[in-house]
């Protein structure tokens, strides 16, 4: 997994890069928010951000608040800075960051805490591909059932054997739709009745 850190702090900035490659991450270092934003627009691999707060030209807050609005997913954004308490906290929250760790961090909370990251931007990739996948197999559905015989009465559909089953899927017999329209052999012994 790559990470990008964000830090104008050449010591803290090395400290990221050390422990992040010590644990098997990949690591992009940037000196600001600027270098970050450039980097991210030219690299889609990446999926975590250790961003700074107060850096030169696009500060850590600006920096999550761009992420967001372009809509860059997954994307994990934790801002590791010297602010402190509940206030910040709640700032970096709402700007669109998904965690916060003060300075100076614990090692071992912060590997835990991109652990989390990891898990989060697994899932979220996992979800984004099988939304993908479904949508593309209703796509078919959906081309496949003008194909389908379909009872005009009580929409079931005849199969390649003769037989007529009630369909479990959500299609719409209405107007504009090209399906053939039958009947099956209960709707038209009910129709022929009504005659």
């Amino acid at each position: 997994m790559k990470i990008l850190i964000a830090d104008d702090d050449p010591i803290i900035r090395q400290v990221l890069m050390n422990l992040l490659s010590k644990w098997g991450y990949s690591v992009v270092p940037t000196t600001n928010g600027a270098e970050a934003w450039e980097v991210l627009q030219n690299d889609s691999s990446l999926r975590i951000g250790l961003f700074d707060w107060f850096m030169p030209e696009i500060n850590g807050m600006e920096l999550t608040r761009r992420i967001r609005d372009a809509n860059i997913a997954p994307f994990y954004i934790m801002l590791v800075t010297a602010r402190g308490g509940k206030d910040s906290l709640l700032d970096a929250l709402e700007a669109g960051a998904d965690d916060f760790v003060s300075k100076p961090f614990d090692k071992e909370i912060l590997q835990a805490r991109i652990k989390v990251g990891v898990r989060s931007v697994e899932l979220q990739s996992y979800l984004i591909q099988r939304l993908s996948a479904a949508e593309t197999a209703m796509q078919g559905v959906a081309q496949f059932k003008n194909f389908i015989p379909l009872c005009s009465v009580c929409g079931r559909a005849k199969d390649l054997n003769d037989q007529w089953h009630k369909l479990e899927l959500p299609f719409q017999t209405g107007t504009g739709d090209t399906a053939f329209h039958l009947c099956c052999p209960d709707c038209r012994e009910k129709i022929s009745k009504v005659r």
